[in-house]
């Protein structure tokens, strides 16, 4: 049990030749002090009373204050104590200051929103507000969330909550990354001690793990007779879907980009020949040599005032909020075309923008193509192999690759 004593700190000498009062604890034989602002000379303070001599001016307040800076000192311990929590110094300072970590989890959200909203991240805020309501759905009680309320235990009842109200490991996994990292940006922010960290770490393999959460990725690439029968796909006898035809080849050619960074192209981003992005996802900036199946599909597109390369964006869309809400408009107009593109070519297996991408790694690996270029897991479990893989090539042995499709 940790023990406090107001002292006169002799090591530390001011420039008057006083010495500062502090408050000093003891846990595990190791001690700590916290600064009252007080300061006195040697012949001022009585050591055995721990209190000013009557020849220190107003020694009568002052002491009554220590007084009182007792009974809060030992208020915070037994506070800390209900808690449960493991007794740590920085935790005994938030309490005896009365800074303490009094902003719920909820208003912590709030504060991310707001800085969200300034700095133009509409995508990140959609993801934590998401995580904020289903949090929210699960800690149904009038009490308030505190960040010290969530342990291994809370997060164990979360989970089974989410897999009992249908969510699948990997929305599981998403909302416990996103609840991970904003305890992380409290922590930064000092909103919660360090030593309550509820996840896994590796100096604490006893804490809420997330990997188990992640599902098994369910590949949905088509095959080659497939991806045969949608290069061949009538565009001009279905005018209706020509557009979202184009959107998928270009995809697939384009090694798989998504429809985020695809609505996002513009005439700018080519350069000598090759189309140059920042991939939204990863942050990995790509080169890639524009051949004739591109060039064919860009020939599609003439060049508008927009700048954009694919009539997806235009210069209304100016927010990132107006930005999202389009493309996330368009995705489903596109994955719903898809759907009668593929029952138009007679394909079984469902077709969405995100098959463009398997479809891509599949067609290669069943080609013959290195195995490390275009790595397993740009379809599978791990997708930072994928980028770890590619920094390795140049762009010339990527090239390559481009001619198989």
């Amino acid at each position: 049990m940790p023990t406090f004593k107001i002292i006169l700190f002799k090591q530390k000498t001011l420039k008057d030749g006083s010495h500062p009062i502090m408050l000093q604890i003891v846990h595990n034989s190791k001690p700590f002090r916290i600064s009252l602002s007080y300061k006195c000379s040697l012949d001022e303070w009585d050591f055995d009373k721990s209190r000013f001599k009557r020849n220190f001016h107003g020694y009568k307040n002052k002491n009554a204050v220590l007084r009182e800076l007792e009974k809060k000192a030992e208020t915070s311990l037994d506070r800390i104590e209900l808690l449960g929590k493991p007794f740590t110094p920085q935790l005994f300072r938030d309490e005896f200051s009365g800074v303490n970590k009094n902003i719920s989890v909820f208003q912590f959200f709030e504060e991310l929103f707001d800085d969200f909203d300034k700095k133009g991240k509409a995508g990140n805020k959609n993801v934590y507000k998401d995580t904020r309501n289903a949090l929210k759905r699960f800690w149904n009680t009038k009490k308030t969330l505190m960040f010290t309320d969530i342990d291994y235990k809370f997060l164990k009842k979360w989970e089974a909550s989410l897999f009992s109200n249908g969510c699948s490991g990997g929305g599981a996994a998403v909302y416990m990354r996103t609840l991970r990292a904003t305890i992380n940006e409290a922590i930064r922010r000092g909103y919660m001690d360090r030593d309550f960290y509820p996840f896994s770490t590796a100096q604490n393999r006893n804490g809420y793990s997330i990997s188990h959460l992640k599902s098994k990725a369910s590949p949905r690439a088509l095959s080659i007779e497939d991806m045969e029968k949608i290069k061949n796909f009538p565009a001009g006898e279905n005018s209706h879907l020509k557009q979202s035809f184009y959107f998928f080849l270009f995809s697939y050619y384009l090694r798989g980009i998504n429809f985020k960074d695809l609505a996002l192209l513009k005439w700018t981003d080519i350069h000598n020949g090759r189309i140059n992005y920042t991939r939204s996802k990863t942050g990995k900036f790509l080169t890639i040599r524009i051949s004739e199946s591109i060039q064919t599909i860009l020939n599609e597109f003439p060049k508008s005032g927009t700048g954009y390369i694919f009539p997806i964006l235009s210069d209304f869309h100016k927010s990132a909020e107006q930005i999202k809400n389009r493309i996330k408009k368009c995705l489903k107009k596109y994955n719903s075309d898809l759907k009668e593109i593929a029952s138009i070519c007679g394909i079984e297996t469902t077709l969405t923008s995100y098959v463009a991408r398997h479809t891509f790694a599949n067609t290669l690996k069943h080609k013959n193509a290195s195995i490390e270029l275009i790595s397993e897991s740009l379809g599978h479990e791990d997708i930072a192999t994928t980028k770890a893989y590619l920094k390795k090539f140049e762009n010339s042995e990527l090239d390559k690759l481009d001619e198989l499709l």
